[in-house]
């Protein structure tokens, strides 16, 4: 996977973090979640994931996160937004969150993100859909459990 593709990776999985940090619960379903990442890159095909989210794990999510600050932070009973600035040492990548939770099992996110790296300035959409699988998380395939083991 390209470091690109990582950057625009690792800025969904904050999205969904950052829009529910502010709330003291995670208020949607605990548990198994899949993601389907779709990018406006050229001749990128959407990722899915899996990922295990609950109260610990999006505050781990979010501490974890040390590159990217997260301001102008707006959460609502119906969605949240805010902005993403990731300054790396070999990409910078600023952009803007908008999340939607439509019901208990389900939530909407599109970043719109600008990226760059070398000097060169790149601009990326991406449109994400998560709906709640399971109540129970599997460490073999849930990337915040492989991430949580991996330290």
């Amino acid at each position: 996977m390209t470091f690109l593709k990582m950057a625009v990776l690792g800025a969904s999985v904050l999205m969904a973090a950052a829009g529910l940090s502010a709330q003291q619960k995670f208020p949607l379903h605990a548990g198994e979640w899949e993601s389907t990442i779709a990018s406006s890159t050229p001749n990128q095909q959407p990722m899915v994931l899996r990922y295990c989210l609950n109260d610990e794990l999006w505050t781990k999510a979010l501490t974890k996160m040390t590159s990217c600050s997260v301001t102008h932070l707006a959460v609502t009973p119906i969605g949240a937004s805010y902005n993403l600035d990731c300054p790396m040492k070999t990409v910078q990548m600023k952009g803007r969150v908008v999340m939607r939770f439509d019901g208990m099992s389900h939530m909407t996110a599109k970043g719109s993100f600008d990226m760059t790296m070398n000097g060169k300035v790149s601009h990326s959409e991406t449109r994400t859909d998560y709906r709640w699988k399971s109540p129970t998380c599997n460490p073999n395939t849930d990337m915040n459990l492989k991430f949580q083991h991996a330290h």
